[in-house]
């Protein structure tokens, strides 16, 4: 989710996701009172909901960006996981709408307590991508070759330090001895 346009990294829309969710949040908390006086009903439950939503998408963008490296770093593709992305958050989206819409129609209480259930699901599927991505501790895992690329440019280094040190006492040689 690059917006390389505007300079925008998947980090930096991570970011301006979680300050929106919070954000939202917060002003929901603040003005919670007013927000329960709202009428119709189905205005409170979206303005309750949505937060919820967004921050589902945050998280599922970070789930992106880790699978991404990790698919990365063992030379897989990737070209799947975007699509994925869009397609699973475009699925959440159209059931919580059809909920919302159902809602507004008519006020089914089952419903209601359906709605939050699907976010506690949505909570688990975030949780089992975090679990399966962003908890990853193997040898092969990226981060292990990281650090062997790590170790080997400082392996390198030391060779290269040890070169320059050669050459520089063998060319210092060559003047004295002339």
């Amino acid at each position: 989710m690059r917006v390389p346009e505007y300079g925008w990294t998947t980090q930096k829309v991570f970011h301006f996701l979680n300050f929106l969710v919070n954000g939202v949040r917060a002003l929901v908390f603040v003005f919670r009172r007013s927000v329960q006086n709202l009428h119709p009903e189905i205005v409170q439950h979206i303005l309750l909901d949505m937060p919820s939503l967004a921050f589902f998408t945050t998280y599922a963008l970070l789930i992106l960006f880790w699978a991404e490296i990790y698919y990365q770093a063992r030379a897989v593709s990737t070209d799947r996981l975007r699509p994925s992305f869009f397609t699973t958050n475009a699925v959440v989206y159209t059931i919580q709408i059809a909920m919302w819409l159902i809602l507004w129609w008519k006020y089914i209480p089952l419903l209601v307590i359906l709605s939050k259930m699907f976010f506690a699901g949505l909570s688990l599927f975030a949780a089992l991508g975090f679990l399966l991505y962003g908890g990853r501790d193997d040898e092969d895992d990226y981060v292990a070759k990281m650090k062997a690329a790590e170790e080997a440019l400082e392996a390198k280094q030391k060779v290269t330090n040890s070169l320059s040190a050669t050459c520089s006492f063998l060319l210092l040689s060559c003047f004295i001895i002339l």
